[in-house]
């Protein structure tokens, strides 16, 4: 995701500064996608003080990395008086940065909650189905895939593996009948119609949910949901795993999670090869009412990958919205100030402009009851 922020900001002109606890990785994702426009560093993530110094005089602060920095990470942008814009905060964290709201109005600044794929690119597509509604009883959020890809590894991720732990393993965050509460994870499956055709999607923890109600309280959302189709041999392996004890975050007699020895098993996966020959489909599905009478609205939107230089779906997806919500302040275009999720902040228009311009284009179907 971050190689495909570095890859957009550095063709539209922007000087990006790209750090990574590794530094030689840094410095290959910079020669190759940052267009001579990238200077390459190292810096802990969990150091706020030591972030806050390097990113001096930076304007916007895009986070790329887990979840669990996100906090650390904003408060380094406070410091350094910079905007922040990161890729979500799987619904808790995503609730604890909602309380920097008044710190960053202080600072004249504003913080982006979410501003990925699935949240980000769904969020917005929330506010351009149900702020024309008069009201709105339901916003429900899809995420669905395929990957054509060959790996060598008996395991593939999409992102960050640890964070695709705790999508199998947290219980999901739903909002029903005007009310938060956990389900198990997994559950609620149901067969879904993507741009990708029939897939059966699951609910898992995620930070739409967070803030989707409480943006469109006022307009009497009563529910609200997150589901996602992983792959099946996908879901069947790790199940294994969890099954077993391996992803159990209580150390041992050794002192030692199972979760912290997978995830450094992990490492130990062969890599993927260069291109990566995936599909991603987000879609929206809101139930309300307009003018004339109760209406249910829905956007799809599907991501394909790109050769040269090689991303894949699910990068592009998540790595071009944050980019471009940071060339919309760096220009200006977004005003407000605070700690924000997309719905509340992002212009609908311009942003799907310019996921339309990155071969991303949403479509809205309009139904209406017979």
């Amino acid at each position: 995701m971050g190689r495909a922020t570095v890859y957009d900001l550095a063709r539209s002109g922007v000087n990006v500064l790209l750090l990574d606890a590794d530094l030689a990785a840094a410095e290959r994702v910079a020669r190759r996608y940052g267009a001579g426009r990238t200077e390459a560093g190292t810096v802990d993530a969990r150091d706020a003080a030591a972030l806050a110094a390097r990113i001096g005089g930076a304007s916007v602060l895009v986070n790329a990395g887990p979840y669990v920095f996100n906090l650390s990470v904003m408060d380094a942008a406070l410091r350094a008086k910079a905007h922040y814009i990161d890729l979500g905060g799987l619904f808790h964290t995503t609730r604890k940065q909602l309380a920097l709201d008044a710190a960053f109005r202080r600072a004249k600044r504003l913080a982006v909650l979410g501003m990925g794929s699935a949240p980000g690119i769904l969020n917005v597509l929330a506010r351009a189905a149900a702020d024309p509604l008069k009201k709105v009883a339901a916003l429900r959020c899809y995420n669905g895939g395929a990957d054509y890809t060959k790996y060598a590894a008996a395991l593939a991720f999409g992102f960050a593996p640890a964070t695709v732990l705790d999508e199998f393993t947290l219980p999901p965050m739903i909002f029903d009948r005007g009310r938060f509460r956990a389900t198990k994870p997994l559950s609620g499956g149901e067969d879904f119609y993507f741009e990708l055709g029939l897939q059966k999607v699951h609910r898992s923890l995620h930070s739409e949910v967070a803030t989707l109600p409480i943006s469109y309280k006022r307009k009497g959302i009563r529910e609200c949901f997150f589901k996602i189709a992983y792959d099946p041999v996908l879901i069947e392996r790790l199940k294994l795993l969890i099954d077993v004890g391996l992803t159990d975050r209580e150390a041992g007699p050794r002192g030692v999670a199972p979760r912290d020895v997978l995830l450094d098993c992990f490492k130990r996966l062969p890599p993927p090869p260069d291109f990566i020959d995936d599909r991603d489909s987000v879609a929206l599905v809101a139930i309300g009412e307009d003018a004339q009478g109760p209406v249910e609205v829905r956007y799809d939107l599907t991501a394909t990958p790109q050769r040269t230089p090689p991303l894949s779906a699910v990068a592009r997806d998540t790595g071009f919205p944050p980019a471009i919500v940071a060339r919309m302040l760096l220009d200006g275009r977004i005003r407000e100030r605070g700690v924000l999720p997309p719905e509340r902040c992002v212009p609908v228009a311009p942003f799907l402009a310019a996921l339309a311009e990155r071969g991303m284009h949403a479509k809205r179907t309009i139904t209406r009851p017979a």
